[in-house]
């Protein structure tokens, strides 16, 4: 007999919102940011919800193939955001417009984002062996707005790379901190105050 669903929001990641596939993302988002994806089951995944594992299955071949589909999928919207945001004129007009972008993304759906957040290292530094390694990459478009305005003399010059980890550092690590309770509410009110903080890194 299957177990009563468990998880209400029928949002999807890949799938349109209210089908059984959505819901088995659904569920495995909320599942996989509580406890962690290797601590949860393909049966935990189906009974959350309200479908058979073998339902599941027949979506995923995985509960692995489940979590990257769901990982690349927001990677590649962040990537797609962040390309976007920048098409701006000049670093700073770029540089809120990127803040902008992440926390809309983190506002539109936080479970997803922080899905993403909390399991990066899992996913990410095997892309590049994988067919995946063409999916966008929010860290190299980032790399890539900061080297340019490098060149352009709208910034002093220094290791793109480092300057876009401390520039993203100030917006995921108060995302991080908002998953412990230490930040509360939405991250879009707080974006003026993350843009300034990245300003002020992009140019030491």
């Amino acid at each position: 007999m299957m177990a009563e669903k468990l998880v209400e929001d029928d949002r999807g990641v890949t799938a349109a919102p209210g089908s059984t596939k959505a819901r088995i993302e659904r569920a495995a988002l909320t599942l996989f940011c509580a406890r962690g994806i290797d601590a949860v089951t393909t049966r935990e995944i189906a009974a959350a919800s309200g479908v058979s594992e073998g339902a599941l299955y027949r979506h995923f071949p995985s509960k692995e193939a489940l979590g990257a589909t769901m990982f690349f999928a927001i990677h590649q919207r962040l990537a797609d955001e962040i390309q976007a945001a920048a098409a701006g004129d000049g670093i700073e007009a770029q540089a809120r417009a990127i803040v902008a972008a992440y926390t809309r993304v983190a506002d539109e759906d936080w479970t997803l984002f922080s899905y993403h957040l909390l399991t990066t290292h899992r996913f990410l530094p095997f892309a590049d062996a994988s067919s995946r390694k063409h999916a966008g990459n929010p860290v190299a478009l980032v790399e890539g707005v900061i080297a340019d305005a490098m060149r352009c003399g709208d910034l002093p010059q220094g290791d793109a790379a480092l300057k876009a980890a401390a520039a993203l550092g100030v917006v995921l690590q108060t995302a991080l901190h908002k998953i412990y309770g230490r930040v509360t509410g939405d991250l879009s009110p707080k974006q003026s105050t993350l843009a300034a903080a990245v300003i002020a890194v992009l140019k030491t």
